[in-house]
């Protein structure tokens, strides 16, 4: 999702008092039906697909590089920083050819590859949203899909042969890493499905689902579309799910109408808890040890270790910041 857009309007809605304000109403008896039918399909039991625990990942070796996106001159692009602070490196270059004043050009959703060789981004830079590739020095970047609706929110798979994305309008879709192969996996109705993440063994993706008039939820599904079932019960707002290295515990961000939190919850669903309260905190993200998670607060990017404590500013509050992700350990 376009991190420009989230933060902006999200400031306007708290300003107008609430984040919820917006509802749409679906009328006729045929939809609520259809609504209903939709629900009883889902299974409410995520232990059902829980798939294996990844042995603990706190002797991985370390790794301090965080990717996230910057806005700057008028455009988002990617860009690098060390966990241990320090000056940003961009690493998505400038379009050769130039765009109107009126442009903004986005690059937006880094994901990277499980073994840190490639990043995964969304752009806009053809004029159209799509899924692109680089490695991780910013070189050799290509589009993979670009379809009529948009692409959005690219994760790799942990064996890097596929890529799970979301296209705007459609649901959730799965293909190969060259692009080919593409698959859809969610079909709901009254619905809209995105910010998917792959688990750490492969079995689950988890994702954000919004019902119109509802509020959004988590979901895990399986890579085949089956299994799909309801991790968290819908509130106001839920986005940006993060798995913990080892896949025992998702990391969120969600709000009641009065702001955003970063929240945690088992990948059964059970022992959901905030780490933050809410204010404005958006799109966790797990070091590879698990011991800290990065994330955006308002337009900065925070670290904080795993269970909320000792929160500390990463990058400075002039640079307008967001959607960090941790460099996979070596």
């Amino acid at each position: 999702m376009r991190f420009g857009f989230r933060f902006f309007a999200v400031c306007a809605l708290l300003v107008a008092g609430t984040a919820a304000g917006i509802v749409i109403s679906f009328s006729g008896s045929s939809d609520a039906a259809a609504k209903k039918a939709v629900r009883r399909r889902v299974t409410t039991a995520c232990d059902v697909v829980a798939g294996r625990r990844l042995a603990s990942v706190h002797t991985a070796p370390p790794s301090d590089t965080i990717a996230f996106v910057r806005y700057a001159r008028g455009s988002y692009a990617i860009f690098l920083v060390s966990a241990r602070g320090g000056p940003a490196r961009r690493l998505s270059a400038t379009p050769p050819h130039a765009y109107p004043p009126q442009r903004e050009l986005y690059q937006d959703a880094p994901s990277w590859s499980a073994d840190g060789t490639k990043i995964a981004f969304a752009s806009d830079r053809d004029g159209r949203y799509g899924v692109y590739v680089m490695r991780a020095d910013g070189t050799h970047s290509r589009r993979l899909l670009v379809s009529k609706g948009g692409n959005a929110s690219p994760s790799w798979s942990p064996d890097g042969r596929s890529i799970v994305f979301s296209e705007v309008g459609a649901g959730l879709f799965v293909m190969r890493s060259d692009g080919g192969g593409v698959k859809r996996i969610t079909h709901a109705l009254f619905t809209e499905d995105v910010d998917p993440a792959w688990s750490p063994d492969g079995a689950r993706i988890v994702f954000v689902r919004k019902e119109a008039g509802v509020g959004s939820a988590l979901f895990l599904i399986r890579p085949d579309g089956s299994g799909l079932c309801e991790l968290t019960p819908f509130t106001a707002t839920t986005e940006s799910p993060a798995w913990s290295p080892d896949g025992s515990v998702v990391a969120y961000s969600a709000g009641d109408g009065h702001g955003f939190g970063i929240s945690v919850v088992r990948a059964d669903g059970k022992r959901r808890r905030e780490l933050t309260p809410q204010a404005l905190d958006f799109h966790p993200a797990w070091s590879p040890d698990g011991r800290r998670i990065a994330f955006q607060r308002q337009a900065t990017l925070y670290l904080m270790d795993a269970d909320g404590t000792h929160v500390r500013r990463l990058t400075p509050p002039r640079a307008i910041d967001g959607s960090p992700v941790w460099r996979p350990a070596a």
